[in-house]
């Protein structure tokens, strides 16, 4: 599962930088892209930071001493065992962008037009 997903987040790394404009040929410089973006990042991180985090449903919150962790069961593809996984805030949030990220990705592969499915796709 997680050679899948890490597959998959590579695949979408490698077509957002396919899809980024090459800095050649830009007619606004660097320079002055940069401090739109850098005003960007403070004023989200100092949203983030005023709201209390609340795990999503399904994960319990439990205290080792000074940290913080967040814990789900689920069982692990090829048993029917479930083990508890761990993780904190910071890793929660990655774990459901990539949730995220991989339901776009279903419903795009379902939306498509598949080559099966030619003549239907020719009449839209």
């Amino acid at each position: 599962m997680k050679k899948f997903l890490s597959a998959i987040l590579i695949g979408l790394v490698a077509q957002s930088a396919a899809a980024q404009d090459s800095p050649i040929g830009n007619e606004t410089p660097a320079a002055e892209q940069a401090p739109d973006s850098a005003a960007i990042a403070p004023a989200a991180a100092a949203a983030d930071e005023n709201k209390p985090f609340t795990p999503p449903p399904g994960f319990k919150t439990k205290k080792r001493g000074e940290l913080v962790l967040y814990c789900i069961r689920d069982s692990t593809v090829g048993t029917r065992f479930k083990t508890e996984k761990c993780f904190n805030e910071d890793q929660v949030r990655d774990y459901l962008i990539a949730q995220q990220e991989n339901k776009r990705d279903i419903d795009r592969v379902r939306s498509t037009c598949s080559s099966g499915a030619g003549e239907i796709c020719s009449r839209e």
